[in-house]
């Protein structure tokens, strides 16, 4: 008898929204998943002003702010939001390293592209040039649109137009 194995997705991931008491971890996570591309293209790492950074954002992007958990525990970050364009827009989303090539990025990758598919929105987002995480993305459809020095934008079109 053959069997046909389904892909078995994780959803052992949830969300929940961002709380006060996440800020250390998740500055922490942040700061060991993108100090070495920071470093690189900008100079040493200020956690002043890091700090201040990521405080500022998630002040202004609270709502958009999911806290990823896994195992019963935070793992990282996912902020999704649509744009004046009404293009569905990955803002911050990093996985602390500890749970990295797991298939837990990828898998809520693929189930937010298929809510902006079922919405008929193209999908954006930019990731650091050197950052391996380009091509899992490539691998979900996404392609690069533009440039800047230090990242590449990102799309998942369902249209015709940038």
């Amino acid at each position: 008898m053959d069997y046909v194995l389904k892909e078995m997705k994780l959803n052992k991931y949830s969300f929940r929204k961002y709380e006060k008491k996440d800020f250390e971890y998740l500055y922490q996570t942040k700061k060991d998943c993108f100090k070495w591309y920071v470093e690189k293209l900008y100079g040493e790492w200020n956690d002043k002003f890091q700090i201040e950074f990521f405080r500022d954002y998630i002040n202004k992007e609270l709502n958009n702010i999911n806290v990823i958990i896994y195992q019963n525990r935070e793992i990282g970050i996912f902020t999704n939001k649509i744009n004046e364009n009404n293009k569905s827009v990955i803002e911050l989303f990093y996985i602390d390293k500890k749970f990295q090539r797991r298939g837990i990025g990828k898998e809520i990758l693929e189930e937010q592209l298929e809510k902006d598919r079922e919405n008929g929105r193209d999908t954006i987002l930019q990731v650091f040039k050197e950052n391996p995480a380009r091509f899992l993305y490539e691998k979900v459809g996404f392609e690069v649109y533009d440039e800047t020095k230090s990242h590449y934008k990102m799309i998942r079109k369902l249209s015709n137009d940038i």
